[in-house]
């Protein structure tokens, strides 16, 4: 039985079989997804500013700004600030924007993308997942892949209608590089691979380690066989020319050099691995020990020209950030923060598929010999890297998840035949278990939260990343006319998108002394923040008095500038605004 399912299968690319369980997963997750959503979808409410930033940035291409500008002109005015985001993920919103905009107009173009895109993402992971699957396994555990993926809560947050900023993407392109790895033509595989591998790194530099981990499985392939010689080189090769491509593409003739983003600095270390491997590649078999120091004085001559071109990033990418948005905003962007920060339920959900899939993996390996057997070993090598990712920045959960659903594909149809065929309850309550721990790992953490409540309140609310508070119909009452906005930097983005207003800064790290200013202006006694407003050309003063912000600032700074306008006293340089709202308040600076 298991000889028939386990076993690298000759098939076409794309099969009809796989087509087709797929697209049935698939619309029904959509569904699921559209449903449970509705209430966003319908309010236009996104996952977080992130994504509307993202819309914004489509929004002001298509409106006329030069496609290699990515600069935010209504953050800190009047310069504004560029973003390190790339225009690559604007591309398929643009497009569904520009097709739905003669037919639509173009507020619901723009919804219509929202909602099209991620399902449009949603589809590409399912397909690249089930491909793997489906190659390796057979047609029931290929379908079932699909659904551990699902069903997989970090997976879909990224995936889900309105989350349109470039998460979903990287796990595209992360499988995509993963996949190639299964080739048979080293050459042909190894540049689908880089050239995967240099989207990801153009989306976000956050792929770097994952990267490093498949570069060092087509290492470990060249050190095994020096026929093999080609992955590595391949790779490094299309990393290079894609990324080139990439810059030049999106950026330009541009040769300022960024920690946080592709530029010269990571294209030149980039060129001098990959012409040092091409090189080696070249000379007649040489002892691992050689092809070890060669390579490895390649990479210690590439790390030291990058920090020479760029020495700042010696740092790190986020070294220039003031010490006062590094430690009140950075420090608490929790799906930037380790596993042990989260809440247990979150954490289980992170932790415990992709560990289950890596002894999955590990006896698959044990089960299969020859080409199958490595594979087997690589995809665990793989599965605890993401893993180890994931425990340290939960965001990058999502391809943990993602990976982990191909092994849990597998051992799911092992387990649903153990129950179906074997007649000994203590051998179908372990595969039961099992399936539990795959699918809904958070089940038993829920059911003893349900069964003894606590009445401790939580230290922090475990609540959407995106404020409740509506200050859009408030602000109408000061005109259509733009002006500078000193706001909560959480509802900075919403600002942006719902009024033509501009602010002194939002949650982007390239914003750092504006959000410092920021938060100074609302924490600091009323004649210091003055200066800064004063020196920021601030016109209005914006105060939600049920964000978690205000009432971070306020207990940071008692009798400062926020806490005395919530608590009903104002200076005489800032006049008052009938806004209509408890909630919302609103100054104008007059002084």
């Amino acid at each position: 039985m298991e000889g028939s399912t386990i076993g690298e299968r000759r098939r076409s690319i794309i099969d009809f079989e796989l087509l087709k369980r797929v697209t049935m997963v698939w619309l029904i997750v959509a569904l699921m997804l559209t449903v449970t959503g509705i209430r966003q979808i319908a309010g236009f409410q996104f996952v977080d500013g992130d994504d509307i930033l993202r819309l914004l940035q489509v929004r002001d291409f298509l409106n006329g700004q030069s496609w290699f500008d990515v600069t935010q002109y209504r953050i800190a005015p009047p310069d504004g600030k560029p973003m390190h985001w790339t225009r690559l993920v604007d591309v398929p919103l643009a497009l569904v924007t520009l097709i739905s905009t003669p037919v639509l107009g173009l507020h619901a173009a723009e919804h219509v993308s929202a909602i099209v895109v991620p399902l449009v993402t949603l589809y590409a992971v399912l397909l690249l997942i089930g491909r793997m699957s489906f190659r390796l396994f057979d047609e029931e555990a290929t379908g079932l892949s699909c659904l551990v993926a699902a069903m997989a809560m970090p997976l879909m947050h990224q995936l889900r209608p309105m989350r349109i900023d470039h998460h979903g993407w990287q796990v595209v392109c992360g499988l995509v590089a993963v996949g190639a790895l299964m080739g048979r033509d080293a050459r042909r595989s190894g540049w689908l691979a880089g050239l995967a591998m240099a989207v990801w790194l153009a989306i976000s530099l956050e792929a770097l380690p994952m990267v490093a981990v498949i570069m060092g499985i087509a290492f470990a392939r060249w050190l095994r066989c020096w026929e093999e010689r080609a992955w590595l080189v391949a790779m490094l090769q299309s990393i290079f020319v894609s990324s080139v491509a990439i810059h030049l593409a999106t950026r330009g003739l541009a040769m300022q050099s960024f920690c946080d983003a592709m530029s010269p600095m990571q294209l030149a270390a980039m060129g001098i691995v990959a012409l040092g491997a091409t090189g080696l590649a070249q000379v007649s078999q040489r002892p691992r020990a050689f092809v070890v120091l060669v390579l490895g004085t390649v990479g210690l001559a590439a790390l030291v020209v990058a920090l020479q071109i760029a020495p700042q990033c010696a740092k790190g990418a986020f070294a220039d950030l003031d010490p006062m948005a590094r430690e009140m905003w950075l420090a608490n962007v929790r799906e930037s923060r380790p596993i042990w920060e989260q809440a247990p339920s979150l954490a289980l959900q992170i932790v415990l598929p992709p560990l289950v899939a890596i002894f999955v993996s590990l006896g698959l390996a044990a089960r299969t010999g020859h080409w199958l057997h490595r594979w087997h070993l690589e995809y665990t090598v793989l599965l605890v890297a993401a893993l180890a990712l994931a425990c340290t920045v939960s965001r990058a959960a999502a391809f943990a998840a993602a990976l982990a659903a191909v092994p849990l594909g597998w051992q799911l149809s092992r387990w649903l035949r153990a129950i179906r065929n074997l007649h000994q309850p203590r051998k179908q309550a372990v595969a039961a278990l099992g399936m539990i721990a795959a699918l809904l790992p958070t089940l038993p953490l829920s059911l003893l939260m349900a069964a003894t409540p606590s009445r401790a309140a939580p230290v922090q609310p475990q609540a959407e990343a995106m404020p409740a508070c509506d200050a859009s119909d408030a602000l109408a009452r000061i005109g259509p006319a733009p002006v500078n906005l000193l706001a909560p930097i959480d509802l900075g983005p919403r600002l942006l998108l719902d009024t033509p207003h501009r602010v002194m800064a939002t949650a982007h790290h390239r914003a750092g002394t504006a959000i410092s200013d920021n938060m100074r202006a609302y924490i600091e006694p009323a004649e210091q923040a003055h200066a800064i407003i004063a020196r920021r050309q601030v016109q209005y003063v914006v105060v939600c008095t049920d964000l978690p912000e205000i009432e971070v600032y306020r207990r940071e700074g008692p009798g400062g500038l926020v806490d005395g306008l919530v608590g009903g006293r104002s200076p005489d340089w800032l006049q008052p605004v009938e806004t209509g709202s408890r909630e919302v308040m609103i100054w104008k600076v007059v002084g």
